[in-house]
């Protein structure tokens, strides 16, 4: 019997249960034994980068999609064949952003296939906006028009006019928030022709510095309430709006005896051109060595992949599907989350796909949260000179290494 590995980071022990069920079901089906090896995130790629180097380990692994460019450049993944893409609907299955990092920029060869979704929203309640004098028709999209709205929500009388709460550890998801304000204000990361970081820009200082000043904006008293609970203050009417993600927004709205009318509550991206990332599915080119095994792995992939499949682990775990037709099914005309998600879906943006790009994200993550510790203790310090002094070095920094 062919015995196959699959390396995921699961975000809670019900991923693992149904993950289980899956690829228990595809064993029985085709006669492979499949084991689950799980990480978690805060060692993942550390164990990821073993695996690169060392050219053993997992057949199959679930990694953050971003960071398939830079396993790329090792040398260590797996090309799917373009029969194999065709049998998963190709590029035009998935949402356009989570595709756009299966690949390097400028190469046609897919390393990956997205699994999931992800992204950011802003959960609001329609009554408290008309209380703060808050048109929503006009609240959100720019990033000018969402720091009106934060600010006028800031001057009303309002218990917790707004909320958006720390990231926490292991996590380090202040970049994928703060990239929906630097393309919002028309800056980049890297330049067009991916060989420069770019982020010390005037345009990406002010998409940074303006996302800083959400965080700012929140009541100290309030800064340090996380999601769960600020999702339930939102519930009880006490929270105007709240920054949240988008599986804590499904998790939100999967609730029974909501104690609102959902026609009450709103959601919008946050801004007009937000950040969608999510989860992919790499082959490790170690597999290729027996036809078999590396068969059985593409197999699986194209087995977890598929429109049932991706609705039962998304129905079931509250995790936004990459496959189109999934998520037509899920966020149906009606739904809170769907005007958000379908903007995100085939308008989102992704970062550039180049081979050092995992390395620049996380220096960047890791300095967001210093610029945000750094203004909480210093409030008299001007926020974009803080972002200033810190993203410039930085980018200087990086670029030795980025354009060498």
């Amino acid at each position: 019997m062919i015995e196959l590995e699959l390396s995921t980071i699961p975000d809670s022990d019900l991923d693992l249960q149904v993950l289980t069920r899956l690829v228990n079901e595809f064993g029985e089906a085709n006669h492979v034994r499949v084991r689950i090896s799980p990480m978690t995130w805060a060692n993942a790629w550390t164990d990821l980068l073993t695996i690169a180097s060392h050219g053993r380990g997992p057949d199959i692994s679930h990694i953050g999609g971003s960071w398939t460019s830079s396993l790329i450049m090792m040398n260590a993944l797996r090309p799917f064949l373009a029969s194999e893409l065709e049998h998963l609907g190709g590029a035009s299955a998935f949402m356009r952003p989570t595709w756009l990092s299966t690949s390097l920029v400028g190469s046609d060869k897919c390393y990956a296939i997205p699994w999931t979704g992800y992204i950011y929203v802003i959960c609001y309640r329609r009554d408290m906006f008309r209380q703060a004098g808050i048109d929503e028709a006009s609240a959100f999209g720019s990033i000018d028009a969402l720091a009106a709205t934060i600010r006028k929500l800031s001057q009303s009388n309002l218990e917790i006019p707004w909320l958006n709460p720390p990231i926490v550890a292991p996590y380090n998801d202040y970049l994928h928030m703060a990239a929906s304000w630097v393309w919002g204000s028309g800056g980049q990361f890297i330049d067009d022709s991916g060989t420069k970081l770019v982020f010390d820009s005037d345009a990406a200082i002010r998409g940074v510095t303006a996302w800083l000043e959400t965080h700012l904006a929140v009541q100290p008293k309030h800064a340090e309430i996380d999601t769960i609970a600020g999702l339930e203050l939102f519930a009880q009417g006490k929270a105007a709006a709240i920054l949240t993600d988008i599986r804590n927004a499904d998790s939100f709205f999967a609730r029974e005896n909501l104690p609102f009318a959902l026609d009450e509550m709103g959601v919008a991206t946050l801004t007009e051109v937000p950040w969608c990332g999510g989860g992919s599915f790499v082959i490790w080119n170690h597999t290729r060595g027996e036809p078999e095994h590396e068969k059985a792995a593409v197999a699986l992939v194209q087995f977890l992949n598929n429109k049932e499949n991706q609705l039962l682990w998304a129905n079931v775990v509250k995790s936004m599907p990459a496959r189109l037709d999934a998520l037509e099914e899920i966020y149906q005309p009606g739904h809170p989350l769907r005007e958000a998600v379908m903007l995100a879906a085939h308008d989102g943006m992704s970062y550039m796909s180049v081979p050092l790009w995992r390395r620049v994200e996380h220096q960047l993550a890791m300095a967001l949260g210093g610029i945000l510790d750094e203004a909480r203790r210093n409030p008299d310090k001007e926020p974009v000179q803080i972002v200033r002094d810190t993203l410039e070095p930085l980018a200087r920094r990086l670029n030795l290494a980025f354009s060498g």
